[in-house]
């Protein structure tokens, strides 16, 4: 049932107005969302490190001209002919330049000829002919709204990179410059911030920096758990296996206190309707619905997390390994 029928329904049988009708359903939706792990919000997802762009081995190609407060970065002809040139992902606007080796900053706009436009006034050494290097030290999570990783594996080496153990506070003791380089393999992701960069194409979502910061080419898998996106369109649907009498069922409990809380102090005792056991029984319609769908989600949650089982070699898997040739595809 779409979510149009759905609210015209919350609307039409209990007199509340159209706006709250939707209200209730997708709080209602979203608080079934967050009572356990449903096997849709598991996913599976990848990130690809672009190394560093434009190399002539540790740097950028050309020079750039910066100026003390300015928001703009001006490349000469060489760095521009690079960045006119340049494709693919991740997008100029992903990505982070700095003067090697002072602070980074996002790049959030190229004009499409040699200037690019910074997240933050330049606050580093400036002037002309200045050396520069553009790569990616901040990636987006899986999807807007993430909630967290069971794992992120490097496939290359078949290793685990650690997610949980440092903070940026612990990044700026060990490495306030930022100038550890993993030759290899970061090893650890930390939480940066939610992405806010104008136009971005992550907007809203949460960004991580991986450490050291990669200058190769590595590719990464990882296994996470997503909330659920809400009803906003006519034609939205609940998702599988929700079907919509639980959903319903669980905005008319709210609905039924909302009715309740709306009684007026003239109203005599037992007039009108008993709101309060109404939002009980349509709680007690909403617990019998999902204890059956539960029961049958449950299985295809265990199947994820068997698949994504841990080894006892942590952080790297026995034999296997892609650049020993054999085949590694980043599960166990």
């Amino acid at each position: 049932m779409p979510f149009a029928n759905m609210s015209f329904e919350i609307a039409g049988t209990l007199g509340v107005p159209m706006p709250l009708a939707q209200t209730f359903l997708n709080e209602a939706l979203g608080q079934i969302y967050d009572e356990q792990i449903w096997s849709f919000q598991l996913g599976e997802a990848g990130w690809i490190t672009p190394g560093l762009l434009f190399s002539t081995g540790t740097q950028s190609k050309g020079t750039i001209t910066t100026t003390s407060y300015g928001t703009t970065i001006v490349g000469d002809a060489t760095a521009a002919v690079a960045w006119v040139a340049y494709s693919g992902l991740p997008l100029l606007t992903q990505c982070q330049i700095r003067s090697p080796y002072y602070s980074l900053y996002n790049i959030v706009a190229f004009d499409g000829v040699n200037t690019l436009t910074i997240d933050r006034p330049w606050t580093e050494p400036f002037g002309a002919a200045q050396s520069y290097m553009i790569y990616q030290a901040y990636f987006p999570a899986p999807v807007s709204d993430w909630k967290r990783f069971f794992e992120i594996r490097d496939t290359t080496n078949n290793a685990n990179v650690d997610y949980w153990s440092y903070s940026r506070r612990d990044l700026a003791r060990m490495d306030a410059e930022r100038v550890v380089f993993g030759p290899s393999i970061p090893t650890f992701i930390v939480p940066y911030e939610v992405d806010n960069r104008t136009n971005s194409a992550t907007l809203g979502y949460m960004l991580f920096e991986m450490w050291p910061h990669p200058l190769s080419v590595l590719p990464f898998t990882m296994s996470y758990r997503r909330r659920g996106n809400l009803l906003s369109l006519p034609a939205n649907t609940v998702p599988y296996p929700f079907t919509e009498d639980m959903v319903k069922w669980r905005a008319k409990e709210a609905a039924y206190l909302w009715k309740e809380s709306q009684k007026g102090d003239g109203v005599k005792r037992g007039e009108g309707a008993d709101w309060k056991f109404l939002a009980g029984a349509a709680r007690a319609e909403y617990k019998k619905i999902k204890k059956d769908i539960a029961r049958t989600d449950e299985d295809m949650v265990q199947l994820f997390f068997d698949r994504f089982r841990r080894d006892s070699t942590e952080p790297f898997g026995e034999p296997y390994a892609t650049l020993n040739s054999q085949l590694n595809i980043g599960r166990m």
